[in-house]
């Protein structure tokens, strides 16, 4: 929600209003008053196509629901930006600290976000705003562009950078229709970004968001796409905090600080944007991050009355790489024995007798395959014994909670062989 400029305080003589280019000193971060409606957007970064004026949709398939793990598109009504490329110290970066998904508070001296419920660690979509002064593709421009980056374990004050887990350049972004700057003529949009079958992987607990400026504005000086400022405290409750921070609501609130890196990866200060007087806290960067819902793995025997293989399993699990899943065959007695497993994708069809037993898991063209005992060797067990297949097998979110089924077989040189029983699988998340 937009909120009314009121008078508003300067956090620090370094915190400045834009005005006019002469006012900006390099590296110094700056907030603009923006009252024009947002555009909205979809970027799939699995085909790298942009729709534009569409509702934020999700590429996703049933057996799966999602919903945010950390939501703070809470807009002030101000936009931020800090120097561009080829300035002295540019491109800057900006990175937030967060607490996705744990349901941690935001006591006196936490510097992070609250967000209740722990999710599955699968991002589908994230979601920001953002305004650009570029020339938009549809005018034979190149578009906006920024680089948007998620990292595990980040602390506030770079004091702790974790791990990044993904940084993503978007170009060709909606944009303006002439060539501009921050001081001039620019459009701004909500715009999701989605990762298609392949989810990121972000784990629940500290994280940073990270928001890069990319290009850069006629001034020469600041970049030309810049994000939207988001309250710390919901924009319509207030509330003062403590300690320079705001309290927690239910959009996730952020602390009023934001790392401000110039160049990127050098740290160059903390800094907090202007508190309005009714304790709204500015100081946050767009960004709404939305997780497939966890999905409880399980399984079930198919029996094959008949069948004396042994065959165990263990549930199989998406890990945001592959589902995994433990299966074990024993084929003791077959001396020097092939072991393989049969994996389907469609529903089991009816048994099928057969000279080795009952097939309960039929494989015909294109809904599944035979999979070796071990990966990249021959699957010989000598003197028989027990083979172990672990996943991964492919990876694709429209499986999570679909049917797939397992079935070993036992041979050996002789041509005798038996298959085992069979087990129906529901792949999950936990």
């Amino acid at each position: 929600m937009m909120v009314p400029k009121k008078s508003l305080l300067l956090a620090s003589s370094a915190i400045l209003f834009a005005g006019s280019v002469s006012a900006q000193q390099q590296d110094t971060p700056m907030m603009r008053r923006v009252t024009q409606p947002l555009g909205s957007a979809t970027l799939d970064l699995e085909t790298g196509t942009v729709t534009r004026e569409r509702a934020l949709s999700e590429k996703g398939a049933p057996g799966f629901t999602t919903s945010s793990a950390l939501s703070n598109n809470d807009f002030s009504g101000f936009v931020g930006i800090d120097s561009g490329p080829g300035t002295p110290n540019g491109p800057c970066e900006w990175i937030v600290a967060a607490n996705k998904g744990d349901g941690a508070g935001n006591a006196a001296g936490n510097n992070v976000a609250q967000n209740a419920g722990g999710k599955s660690g699968l991002v589908t979509l994230f979601a920001f705003a953002y305004c650009s002064a570029a020339l938009d593709t549809a005018s034979g421009g190149v578009g906006g562009f920024a680089r948007i980056g998620f990292r595990e374990g980040y602390a506030l004050g770079g004091g702790t950078l974790g791990t990044d887990v993904g940084t993503f350049n978007l170009s060709g972004l909606p944009a303006w229709t002439g060539c501009s700057s921050f001081f001039g003529g620019f459009a701004c949009f909500l715009i999701g970004v989605t990762f298609g079958t392949t989810p990121l992987v972000l784990n629940d607990g500290p994280i940073g968001y990270s928001y890069q400026f990319r290009d850069l504005g006629t001034d020469g000086v600041l970049a030309k796409t810049f994000p939207f400022l988001s309250c710390v405290q919901s924009c319509t409750s207030g509330g003062a905090g403590s300690a320079g921070y705001a309290g927690p609501d239910a959009m996730g609130g952020m602390v009023n600080f934001v790392d401000q890196y110039c160049p990127a990866g050098s740290l160059t200060s903390s800094f907090t944007f202007a508190t309005a007087p009714n304790g709204n806290y500015y100081t946050s960067v767009s960004m709404d991050i939305r997780e497939i819902d966890p999905i409880s793995a399980s399984t079930a025997d198919l029996g094959c009355v008949g069948n004396p293989s042994i065959l165990t399993h263990a549930p199989a699990v998406w890990d945001g790489a592959a589902f995994n899943f433990d299966t074990t065959l024993d084929c003791t007695g077959f001396g020097n024995s092939l072991a393989l497993w049969r994996l389907a994708f469609a529903p089991p069809p009816p048994p099928l007798p057969s000279k080795w037993g009952v097939i309960c898991v039929a494989i015909t063209a294109g809904t599944g395959l035979n999979l070796p005992a071990a990966a990249g060797a021959p699957p010989i067990f000598h003197g028989g014994g027990v083979a172990v297949f672990s996943g991964p097998v492919p990876q694709d979110s429209g499986l999570l909670g679909a049917c797939w089924q397992l079935q070993g077989f036992c041979g050996n040189s002789s041509g005798t062989g038996q298959l085992s029983q069979a087990i129906v699988n529901t792949m999950g998340t936990e």
